[in-house]
């Protein structure tokens, strides 16, 4: 039995669990183009959504005049698997649609959720973000796609919330992928017989217990954990910083009052996990040097400028 199948077995509850309460929050939200979490966009560039026909189980979001690029700006490629490993490519439209309006190719794993639906649960795989990968590299060569010699191949982000962090763990060594972001999530693990550890928490390396972190412990590209203050995968998100060895790793919990779980991408812009996202992709993917100062320091810039950051760590970072 593979990793991933491992992973979704024994966490099965909790995934159901927070796939059900975050797309209840989402469906909402996710299906009218005059919504104003994502109608004001606080980065340069307008924005579209769609399904691409080449990429046709997969939502697309990207600035909608490409004129500029490569020649004014770079459009690095963010794909993300997320809320969770449902089949959804919408429900934290004001989270993509801010990345992308700072010059990014943003690709999430799944379709926009017809409204009153709700997204098929389980759905995505970790070849879905393997498919996305190849698709932008493949749509930059080839000459008569619009995004034709426009994308920054040098320069691709993984992203996972939940479950669809499961997802990114099995792509961590793909030599294309440049950084790494996980929201609310961290190996999921079992104790020995299944359950949690006996104080109630989920199982930590102390516990005696069945876990994997291989691919934090071998990591060798900059990883961020982002995790809510009364998340249940708090603990897991902790222990797979700790695990990191070499790479830069930053580590930071956020107050979120409610749905912890579902973070803050259904609100406007992304919420606060929309700047944190920004920044860490114009830091690591632009090279910006502003954005670069939200990660470093004592307090760091974050800190500095939002109280709900309760907690930071980092490693192998200036």
């Amino acid at each position: 039995m593979t990793f991933r199948k491992i992973l979704v077995l024994s966490t099965t509850f909790f995934i159901i669990w927070g796939c059900i309460v975050l797309n209840g929050m989402a469906l909402q939200q996710a299906n009218s183009d005059d919504d104003p979490a994502w109608g004001n966009s606080t980065g340069p560039y307008e924005v579209i959504m769609e399904v691409d026909s080449t990429l046709p189980e997969h939502t697309v979001y990207r600035p909608e005049d490409l004129s500029g690029f490569p020649s004014k700006d770079q459009l690095p490629v963010v794909i993300m698997s997320g809320p969770g490993c449902d089949n959804d490519g919408d429900s934290f439209r004001p989270f993509f649609t801010e990345l992308a309006s700072y010059g990014y190719l943003v690709v999430a794993a799944g379709l926009p959720v017809p409204e009153g639906a709700r997204a098929e649960l389980y759905h995505n795989k970790s070849e879905d973000l393997l498919a996305a990968i190849d698709w932008a590299f493949a749509e930059n060569s080839r000459n008569t796609s619009k995004y034709f010699g426009k994308i920054d191949i040098g320069n691709v982000a993984l992203m996972g919330h939940s479950c669809g962090g499961s997802l990114v763990m099995e792509l961590t060594h793909d030599p294309r992928v440049t950084t790494i972001l996980f929201w609310n999530s961290g190996a999921l693990v079992k104790t020995e017989k299944g359950k949690t550890a006996s104080d109630g928490r989920w199982a930590t390396p102390d516990d005696d217990m069945w876990r994997s972190q291989a691919y934090a412990v071998t990591l060798d590209i900059p990883v961020a954990y982002v995790v809510a203050e009364k998340d249940i995968l708090l603990p897991n998100s902790l222990s797979d910083y700790q695990q990191v060895k070499d790479a830069p790793a930053f580590f930071a919990v956020c107050a979120i009052p409610e749905n912890p779980h579902g973070g803050t991408f259904h609100e406007k812009n992304g919420g606060v996990y929309g700047e944190f996202g920004v920044g860490w992709m114009q830091w690591q993917m632009k090279g910006d040097t502003e954005a670069a100062q939200l990660f470093k320091g004592h307090p760091t810039g974050f800190e500095k400028a939002d109280s709900k950051w309760t907690e930071i760590r980092k490693k192998n970072i200036d």
